[in-house]
């Protein structure tokens, strides 16, 4: 699982990995801890993680807290535990309590899943599909109640939801995912209010590319 766009790569040697791991914009924090990734499998974290590491902006516990729907003590509790665990940390020299800001760890984060953490992991993807099938279905909803219920999807405009498969070589498969991190790698200046048209509106991508081989187990 991966925060932030960057081309789908491995972690390469060397990079931050590991609780409390704390980096600049330019690097990433690389969690495979049990406990950490445990801590993820929270609705309201995973969307603070997923505001400030897109956005790569500072933001108070009070202005967290207005956005996802909680007090501000509670989400001071929340952010304390992602800091624990490395995922995000404190902005030097500004403010202090609940207007403290508060950052990403770094500009990416990537979560790794291994054999002790797998179960850990799995947690967090049922918090991550929940939340998809909760914007799919408001999305939907709203869709058939709009008085023009096509108009998203015409004149080019993305659909909400599209699958299907290819067969694809080691090569063709690492090609996929370096244009694909290239063209959100494009958009994500996006994340910033002041690189934004006038007109612009919020969108969230998802990807999963799965082996086909998965079917047989």
């Amino acid at each position: 699982m991966t925060k932030g766009a960057a081309p789908f790569t491995d972690p390469a040697p060397g990079e931050i990995s590991g609780a409390g791991a704390q980096a600049g914009s330019g690097d990433r924090v690389n969690i495979s801890d049990a406990r950490a990734i445990r801590a993820l499998a929270h609705a309201v974290r995973l969307k603070v993680i997923e505001e400030l590491f897109d956005t790569q902006q500072p933001a108070t516990a009070t202005e967290l807290a207005q956005r996802h729907g909680l007090t501000p003590s509670a989400m001071s509790y929340h952010l304390r535990a992602l800091e624990k665990w490395g995922f995000v940390k404190r902005s030097a020299n500004q403010g202090d309590g609940r207007e403290r800001h508060w950052q990403a760890a770094a500009g990416r984060l990537d979560v790794t899943s291994v054999a002790d953490s797998r179960a850990a992991t799995l947690g967090v993807v049922d918090v991550e599909l929940n939340d998809l099938r909760q914007r799919l279905s408001k999305y939907v909803k709203r869709d058939r109640q709009a008085p023009n219920p096509d108009t998203w999807r015409q004149e080019g405009h993305l659909a909400a939801l599209s699958t299907g498969r290819f067969y694809l070589t080691e090569e063709q498969r690492a090609d996929l995912g370096r244009r694909i991190g290239e063209i959100l790698l494009e958009f994500s200046p996006t994340t910033n209010p002041e690189n934004r048209g006038e007109d612009a509106q919020k969108l969230y991508y998802v990807f999963s590319f799965l082996p086909g081989d998965i079917d047989d187990a």
